[in-house]
């Protein structure tokens, strides 16, 4: 079973599989991590993930498989973003 129910976050999705965000959800940020509130998501607006952002994952980092190479919006732009970020991610396939 995924993460939370039915949905996945990125950190779950396969290399080269394209997927939807449905949303992010800061509360699955791992505890460790010391953010204000509202931090990590306007961190991601500014780069271009928001809700029906396509995403493309291209590749896995060395190390614990971080960070992960995304694409945004089919070629747009290609950002890494950590691990733990992107399990705050939800998308959907």
């Amino acid at each position: 079973m995924d993460r939370i129910g039915f949905m996945k976050t990125l950190s779950d999705i396969e290399k080269y599989k394209k997927v939807k965000v449905v949303s992010i959800d800061e509360s699955l940020l791992p505890k460790n991590i010391e953010l204000d509130n509202g931090e990590l998501e306007r961190r991601l607006l500014e780069i271009g993930i928001m809700e029906n952002t396509i995403l493309e994952i291209l590749h896995f980092g060395a190390v614990n498989k971080d960070p992960i190479a995304v694409r945004i919006n089919n070629n747009e732009m290609t950002i890494a973003i950590r691990r733990n970020e992107a399990q705050t991610i939800i998308v959907e396939e």
